[in-house]
Order: structure tokens, then sequence, then C-alpha cells
């Protein structure tokens, strides 16, 4: 008798468990936006992207005139060869720093690699941090208990767009 007691009080319960969560789930507020459309229509972002290209192509003129000089390099060393201009020592000395250049200029690619990423998360990481702050105080402001980005949604029968709450708070 004891058991049935048991099992009928937990049974009470997990049917109360039941329906408190089944309330909770529908008074929630969810909305989602276009994260990546917002952020790249920010007019810092807009800008902060202009300036990273330039800097980019700052970085890839001055790579590219460092491959330039070591091309040059390798066609002189085979003209000079293939007209009999070289000895085989000159020509063991010229592969051997052409192929310290070549790894130097390998190590300067990853380096500008390094340096093209860490100047875009210095643009980029205080407007991701507007666009965040902007986001929870449209949630606060109305209501939302979720908002979430629209290219993870697969079906939102009760979810709100708050794409244009989100711009008009950042002011696009």
């Amino acid at each position: 008798m004891n058991y049935k007691s048991l099992i009928g009080k937990w049974g009470v319960l997990m049917f109360a468990l039941i329906c408190f969560a089944a309330g909770n789930v529908n008074a929630q507020k969810i909305g989602h936006m276009n994260s990546q459309f917002v952020f790249s229509e920010m007019p810092k972002t807009k800008a902060a992207q202009s300036n990273l290209e330039g800097y980019s192509k700052q970085l890839e003129s001055d790579f590219k005139a460092k491959e330039e000089v070591l091309g040059k390099k390798i066609q002189d060393g085979e003209t000079r060869y293939a007209a009999g201009n070289m000895t085989q020592n000159e020509l063991q000395s010229l592969q051997a720093e052409i192929q310290k250049q070549g790894a130097e200029l390998e190590k300067t690619r990853q380096k500008l690699g390094q340096q093209l990423m860490e100047k875009e998360a210095k643009l980029l990481e205080p407007l991701r941090s507007e666009f965040v702050a902007a986001i929870e105080a449209v949630a606060k402001e109305n209501g939302y208990n979720l908002i979430i980005d629209s290219a993870a949604i697969l079906y939102a029968e009760d979810a709100d767009d708050v794409t244009a709450l989100v711009k008009a708070k950042l002011g696009i």
C-alpha cells in the first residue's frame, strides 16, 4: 500500500511539473533576426571592412614585391646557368640562397595573414559588442526571452522578426 501512495504522489508531481513546464514554454516571447545582414549594414562595419580591405591590399602589395624580387633572382640564375656563365659552386650557392629566401617568404606570408586577422579582430570586436548590446536592449525593451538568428530557424510559428527593431536601435 505504501508503494501505491508513493507512486500516486510521484504521478501527481510529474503531472504538475509537465503542466508548469508547458505553461512556461507558452509564456516565452521569441524573436528572430538576420544577424549577418544587420551587422553588415552597420555603417561602422562598412567603414571597418573598407579599412580592412585597404590594409589587406597594402600587405598583398608588399608581399608581391618581395615575391617578384625572388622570382627575378631565380630567372637571372636560370639565364646565367643556361648561358654557361655559372660554375657548379655558384649554382649550388644560388640554389641555397633561393631556398632560404623562399622559406623566409613563406614565413612572411604567414605573418601577414596573422597581422590581417589581428587587424580584423581589432576593428570588428568593438562593433560586435555594440551589436550584441543593441540586441540585448531590444530584447529587454520588448519583453523577448529569446532572440535567435534567422539562419538557424527551420520553422517558427510564434516568433517575431525583430530585425527592424535592432536596425533602429543601431541607427540604421
